[in-house]
């Protein structure tokens, strides 16, 4: 006879050191920002804090489209916070200072014209320089928060993240430095084309990201140095268009594939990587882990989000804490996710049969079971055997 479940406690998701990683890297980050500032800084605090204003607004625009990628297994919000930060405070000091250093040292080369000597910091220094830090905050999150990294979408959200952080910082310095042509380079840059810094980076990410799956972890060494390599490339043409004197709409032609290409590519990989996490998930209900009900609920994010609804009123009609359900289907349906991601990577990596994945398997699924004991309001048995 099923017993009346207990009231919910959530379990803790991290130790203390994780949450010191987070609060650690953010710091750095803000007081990277902070010594930027002045550097950057051309018409006074109170023009700067409005011009901070200003640059905001792509930001917004394009976390929107970012939040639009990773709709389906979305990041913890703290990460974002951790990727823009690194981004707008980390990257951009160390970019100043290594793009100052490329142009030493083309000064020093007598047989360079005044073209070369012009174009060259441009098309090529800060291409190298810039997608170098920002690439290496794509690293920090792929070693630091390993668990959630789970693929090529991510490792794009993670990498557009650090470049609109770095977009940010950049654009406090251009509409400073151009202030009385206010107008023209906030359309250039906040409306016809915000989106070459997190574009490029996403290839770095992407390319983190195919690494997060393969089957050693040292595969991330290839794999980053042909994103980065494809963000340098994006990157310089980028550059190279602006040194050209273009047009609005010459610009757009010139872009416009490459906006195309991201497009399709984004799309496909949504969709790649959602049919392995459903393909997954479809070998637990087929061992008796996961209902059928609760695959049909995490196909969609609408379905999600009614599942959530139901759990609330669920709860409350049963006498309990209607917030109690809410926050066990939301761990619930997180737990699933993570649950299919990490059968992804470890048969990917060949380490399904590990004792030690066994064991974390067996506590993810346990786990699982104790959430629903609350959604349903009855004490759940296990199925069987952990594994198979």
């Amino acid at each position: 006879m099923n017993a009346p479940a207990p009231r919910f406690q959530e379990p803790e998701r991290h130790g203390i050191g994780f949450y010191v990683s987070v609060v650690s890297i953010i710091a750095i980050a803000i007081a990277g920002f902070l010594y930027t500032l002045p550097l950057i800084s051309f018409q006074g605090a109170s023009v700067t804090f409005v011009l901070g204003l200003l640059a905001l607004v792509p930001v917004v625009l394009l976390l929107v489209l970012i939040r639009w990628i990773d709709q389906w297994e979305p990041e913890p919000r703290w990460l974002y916070v951790v990727a823009f930060a690194w981004g707008a405070g980390v990257s951009t000091l160390q970019s100043i200072l290594g793009n100052q250093r490329f142009q030493e040292i083309i000064d020093g080369r007598i047989e360079l014209d005044t073209y070369q000597q012009a174009a060259l910091p441009v098309v090529v220094g800060a291409p190298l320089v810039e997608e170098a830090f920002k690439g290496i905050g794509v690293l920090l999150i792929f070693f630091v928060f390993s668990r959630y990294f789970n693929g090529a979408v991510d490792g794009i959200v993670y990498g557009m993240l650090i470049g609109l952080g770095f977009a940010f910082t950049e654009n406090i310095f251009y509409f400073g430095e151009f202030y009385d042509q206010l107008g023209t380079v906030f359309q250039a840059r906040a409306i016809e084309n915000p989106f070459v810094h997190p574009l490029s980076t996403a290839l770095t990410g992407a390319g983190v990201g195919f690494a997060s799956q393969a089957r050693s972890w040292f595969s991330v060494i290839p794999m980053f140095s042909i994103g980065y390599a494809g963000a340098v490339i994006l990157h310089g043409l980028h550059n190279f268009s602006a040194i050209q004197d273009m047009g609005s709409a010459q610009r757009l032609a010139y872009q416009l594939p490459v906006y195309a290409a991201a497009v399709i590519l984004i799309c496909y990989l949504r969709v790649r990587e959602r049919r392995r996490v459903l393909d997954a998930l479809a070998e637990y209900a087929q061992a008796g882990w996961i209902t059928g009900n609760e695959m049909a609920m995490i196909q969609s994010v609408a379905n999600r989000e009614a599942a959530v609804r139901w759990a609330g009123e669920r709860v409350g009609r049963s006498g309990g804490n209607p917030n109690d359900g809410i926050r066990a289907m939301r761990r619930f349906q997180e737990e699933l996710l993570d649950l299919a991601n990490t059968r992804v990577r470890v048969l990917h990596r060949g380490t399904v049969n590990r004792p030690e994945v066994r064991v974390e398997e067996a506590r993810r699924l346990e786990l699982l079971r104790q959430l629903r004991e609350v959604l349903t309001g009855f004490a759940v048995q296990p199925a069987g055997t952990y594994g198979y």
